[in-house]
């Protein structure tokens, strides 16, 4: 197997089609763990934003 370095630039040796399945594989989990990451902050605001806006019902 081929090393896992490379340059995508490099048009005189090109990755191998390996090689990019590999970099497109881990570009499919970084962008996976982001996306959960963001899910659970935005989940996180959206439930302080209900309980204040509650709790800012109640002291009406």
């Amino acid at each position: 197997m081929q090393s896992m370095q490379f340059d995508l630039n490099d048009i005189e040796h090109e990755p191998s089609d390996e090689q990019l399945k590999a970099l497109m594989d881990a570009v499919v989990i970084e962008a996976n763990r982001r996306a959960e990451r963001a899910h659970v902050v935005l989940m996180q605001r959206l439930r302080d934003d209900i309980l204040n806006a509650n709790r800012a019902r109640m002291v009406e």
